[in-house]
């Protein structure tokens, strides 16, 4: 977990690089491209095609739209939020996940529960606070991120027992390959080798990140060990500051530690996080 935790902060500071020179909807269909083609590799590596059919293709359609609505965010805040603020809302997640299980899901909810999910938004308000000086837009847009990540951790709960890791994640792909084709074609800009090994490297730390965390949570349970993943804040804070001349305020770190404790007990105590996490 604490692997996949640093290999997630490589390839956020790379993304953040790339997105700096080269144009969003490029960088996102390359995201993407490299994406299927590692995980697409590694099925034909383990000799396990029957990975690229599956039973449920209307709820794969939905995922394939909430990867697309993920990527484009994750490089939306990248490129325009510091790396900590970026890391601090994407570790909202489980928070909202937790709001879906108990009024959608119609799971019980303790006094506890209901803490931390207001505490957890109130983070998430501290980190974006809409003032002149810290707020743009893209706060907003890491949101959408964390609605789709959520969607895709609560859906894998339908589809973990028909369908194995590398098909839940091949199939959040082709939306996005295909909707991101036209915008990254008009304005395309040939990268050089540098680019195309950063761009290349975003993919292939972020599936490594994500095999490492699936390892994690088959070897214990994801209560367990989850917690452990909260460690990417020290990284990309770390990163940031050394890379980019970015560190959070006080402010910002208060809203920081308030989401990581929130999210913490919600992974701890939420059923719906220890059986939707293991695959997203």
């Amino acid at each position: 977990m604490m692997a996949g935790s640093i290999l997630f902060a490589i390839a956020d500071a790379m993304a953040k690089l790339v997105t700096q020179g080269y144009p969003l909807p490029q960088v996102i269909w390359l995201r993407c491209f490299f994406g299927i083609t590692l995980i697409a590799t590694a099925i034909l590596i383990k000799g396990k095609q029957g990975d690229f059919k599956t039973s449920r293709p209307k709820i794969h359609f939905l995922r394939s739209f909430a990867g697309l609505i993920m990527t484009v965010c994750i490089l939306v805040g990248l490129k325009y939020i510091p790396l900590g603020e970026v890391t601090a809302l994407v570790f909202a997640t489980p928070i909202i996940v937790a709001v879906y299980s108990i009024t959608v899901l119609k799971e019980p909810m303790s006094k506890g529960m209901l803490t931390a999910i207001l505490l957890g938004f109130i983070g998430v308000l501290i980190v974006v606070r809409p003032t002149p000086s810290h707020f743009h837009i893209a706060h907003l847009v890491m949101l959408g991120f964390a609605l789709a990540s959520a969607f895709l951790s609560i859906s894998a709960r339908a589809l973990v027992k028909t369908e194995s890791a590398l098909t839940l994640n091949f199939y959040i792909y082709p939306a996005t390959i295909i909707l991101a084709a036209y915008p990254a074609w008009q304005n395309w800009v040939t990268p050089d080798l540098k680019s195309l090994a950063l761009l290349f490297g975003v993919a292939f730390f972020a599936t490594l990140a994500l095999f490492s965390i699936t390892k994690a949570v088959h070897c214990a349970s994801p209560a367990k060990v989850t917690p452990f993943d909260y460690s990417r804040i020290i990284w990309t804070i770390s990163i940031g500051y050394f890379f980019f001349d970015e560190f959070p305020d006080k402010v910002t770190w208060l809203g920081i530690a308030i989401i990581i404790l929130s999210g913490i007990y919600i992974i701890s105590k939420g059923r719906t996080i220890r059986t939707g996490s293991t695959v997203k």
